[in-house]
């Protein structure tokens, strides 16, 4: 339990972002307490063990090591391969989304300390509400109670998530997701208060950025490129990302020469982007080169442009059959185009 409760105490600090000066503060013990314990010279007192808890914002048993970590590897395995079963049935997406969400409920009582599920049943909810939405695509008419249930539950879960969990990293996918649940539901100040902790590029203080700066200082420039290569790709998903709302949202609800002016704009900045394979994943390339494709059949056939919408469609495959990929990537993007023709197909 020594080394658990040590590197625990480390963990859990630097997760809040204290000094050992600033524990030992928040404690009145001295720093060099807090140093002994962390390096596993000693141990806390028994006395210490719930304000040391309650400092770190975690549960006494997370603190101890009690959270049966093998125990819940075993979990997230078994749960998240139960999911991709569901999510390659032959259902329509709102059923799956709806199917899982309503698993991933049951599994998460079931196991209340495993913070990584919790995430993605929040997640997944998230995008159940997605489908729910009136403004959207209303798939679930007459079902409101039930979807609220659900909303409930994902958002009670997360909370608690956010709470007790010692992971920044699943905190704020957590907070991304109750904030999306919220816009669903129409709830749009408790959404902005999730958005409003999460961090922000405006100020471009991130981490990823001054800790490329940190390993070159310390270990070189060639260390550093490591960093740069991993960062660019983050950077990539991050931009996709990005792009993929813009285009999506013009694509719906924009004029067409406007949409389409907009969505070019987007797939300008990707192809720049992915003149450097390296630097991009190439799977979050052939879904946000599809995405941009899909877009912009969408602009067009709103427009009353079927004939347009085909012509844009064969100039698409046409393009990919060209690129530098392989023909199974070639076949999955044209897959995933494919796909999402006709789910919302109905909608255009």
């Amino acid at each position: 339990m020594g080394k658990t409760i040590g590197n625990n105490i480390k963990l859990f600090r630097k997760n809040k972002g204290f000094t050992q000066e600033e524990l030992a503060d928040l404690l009145s013990v001295t720093p060099q307490a807090v140093s002994k314990w962390e390096s596993e010279n000693s141990l806390p007192d028994t006395s210490m063990l719930i304000p040391l808890a309650q400092v770190l914002g975690v549960s006494t048993d997370a603190l101890l090591g009690y959270d049966s970590l093998s125990e819940n590897e075993e979990v997230i395995a078994r749960v998240k391969e139960t999911v991709i079963g569901m999510k390659n049935s032959d259902e329509g997406r709102a059923q799956k989304a709806l199917r899982i969400s309503e698993y991933l409920a049951t599994e998460t009582t079931l196991n209340p300390g495993c913070f990584e599920i919790i995430k993605d049943y929040v997640q997944e909810t998230a995008n159940l509400s997605m489908y729910a939405d009136p403004v959207l695509e209303n798939s679930f008419p007459g079902e409101e109670e039930r979807l609220e249930k659900l909303y409930k539950d994902a958002i009670r879960k997360g909370a608690y998530l956010i709470g007790h969990c010692a992971d920044r990293g699943l905190i704020e996918r957590t907070h991304f997701a109750v904030a999306w649940i919220y816009i669903h539901m129409k709830d749009f100040d408790n959404a902005r208060a999730h958005i409003n902790v999460l961090p922000s590029i405006s100020p471009g203080c991130i981490a990823e950025k001054i800790s490329m700066e940190l390993t070159y200082f310390e270990s070189g420039f060639e260390k550093m490129k490591v960093d740069i290569a991993n960062n660019s790709v983050l950077l990539f998903d991050m931009t996709a990302s990005f792009l993929n709302t813009i285009a999506q949202d013009y694509g719906w609800n924009g004029e067409r020469d406007e949409a389409l002016r907009m969505i070019n704009w987007c797939e300008g900045i990707v192809r720049a982007y992915a003149s450097m394979k390296d630097a991009i994943s190439m799977d979050h390339y052939l879904r946000i080169r599809r995405s941009l494709a899909f877009f912009r059949l969408v602009a067009v056939k709103r427009s009353g442009d079927s004939e347009g919408a085909v012509k844009l469609y064969n100039d698409f495959k046409d393009e990919i059959g060209r690129e530098d990929l392989t023909d199974e990537q070639k076949k999955r993007v044209i897959e995933l185009l494919d796909n999402d023709i006709a789910h919302y197909g109905k909608y255009t």
